[in-house]
């Protein structure tokens, strides 16, 4: 069967990490995966690089019909039996109906629950095209509980609706050698290290972080922090403005600004703490991949995320938006050693009980046999 994954942008991020291991399965299965992107960019280099073919066609608006029109005529001519889609409200709704033009059955995975910015009456008109055009989908998978349910509550059909938690290989992981994070960053011996891996944007919560954190380098000088990631969003004007926060909260010197590294999966085995304070998630990978390696956690209770970490189980739990609920919770944290070590304990066996890839690509692999009719 030839698939096509559809996904938000070349860049790489954590559905498109999902999608690649998704194709790199199904190719292993005997199936013949493509990708489809509106923009080039270093995930779509490592597709290419893998052995994917790789196509560029932009459905990113919905008012973009042209875009649907050109995907449904490159499926066409590529025989695509399946387009599996990674992307959110328009470009669903475009991809579903080009697909069902070119005669290939549609999986949408839902990576994260809609969260529409338009004006309400801008809103209705899009939220009732979702709705309609999830009906054209064989299968709906959801990437948590929560997701799930989120989407049943719009107006998708719950009987194509299914949750397919996202999972990570918690062995490689494992075995995966340290890669010289904190050399790299020239951090003291005794540093305490705090990490935030993902884009700089605020939905992230970098600034939430920032004001947390404040008030506790005082009590904590060995206290320090790196922020993986790179402004893809405002070319570099939220990125400044963290720099300006920084030096107002007297953070300068315990802030190190890292960029993007390919080996962060990896590297986050170096961080005494974890911090994930987001607005809104699905199922985080990264949460998933620090728990793999024992790394404890505090994070939003947003999203899939509660269903990974069990509040003062497996990690902490704060409410978003809200740095002196983060401030309690890192400073529990970091006075406590042992509360670190038995949290990352627990939350390496709860990702190897429930979020296993295997287990991820198994699933995958038998609804596209079923929505094929073997």
């Amino acid at each position: 069967m030839k698939i096509a994954h559809l996904v938000t942008s070349g860049e790489l991020a954590g559905g498109q990490a999902i999608a690649l291991r998704l194709a790199r399965a199904a190719r292993d299965a005997g199936h013949e995966p493509l990708f489809v992107s509106p923009t080039s960019g270093a995930f779509l280099d490592e597709a290419a690089e893998d052995g994917f073919g790789t196509e560029l066609v932009d459905v990113g608006r919905t008012y973009r019909l042209g875009g649907a029109v050109a995907l449904a005529r490159l499926l066409r001519r590529l025989e695509v039996d399946l387009l599996h889609t990674h992307v959110h409200a328009a470009a669903s709704i475009l991809g579903r109906v080009a697909a069902k033009a070119a005669g290939a059955a549609v999986v949408s995975h839902l990576h994260i629950e809609n969260h529409f910015r338009r004006r309400r009456a801008a809103k209705a008109p899009l939220v009732a095209a979702d709705n309609a055009t999830a009906r054209l989908c064989a299968r709906l998978l959801a990437v948590s509980d929560s997701t799930r349910r989120a989407f049943e509550r719009q107006g998708f059909p719950a009987e194509r609706l299914e949750t397919v938690y996202n999972g990570v290989d918690a062995a490689a992981l494992a075995a995966a050698p340290a890669p010289g994070l904190r050399r790299d960053l020239r951090l003291p011996d005794d540093a305490v290290l705090v990490g935030h891996v993902g884009r700089l944007a605020p939905v992230k919560g970098q600034r939430e972080l920032l004001e947390a954190l404040a008030g506790l380098r005082p009590r904590h000088p060995d206290l320090h922090v790196a922020l993986l990631g790179e402004d893809q969003e405002t070319h570099g004007a939220y990125r400044a403005e963290l720099d300006r926060l920084t030096a107002s909260a007297g953070l300068d010197g315990a802030v190190r600004f890292a960029g993007f590294r390919a080996d962060a999966p990896a590297a986050l085995q170096e961080l005494d703490v974890l911090v994930l304070p987001s607005w809104i998630e699905g199922l985080p990978l990264v949460v998933l991949e620090a728990m793999a390696q024992g790394t404890p956690v505090v994070a939003t209770a947003v999203g899939g995320t509660p269903e990974a970490v069990v509040d003062g189980e497996t990690g902490l739990l704060v409410p978003p938006r809200d740095p002196a609920a983060l401030s309690t919770a890192l400073e529990r944290l970091l006075g406590d050693p042992d509360l670190r070590r038995r949290l990352g304990e627990a939350g390496r066996a709860r990702v190897r009980e429930r979020f296993d890839a295997a287990a991820m690509e198994r699933r995958v692999l038998e609804v596209y046999d079923e929505v094929a009719g073997r």
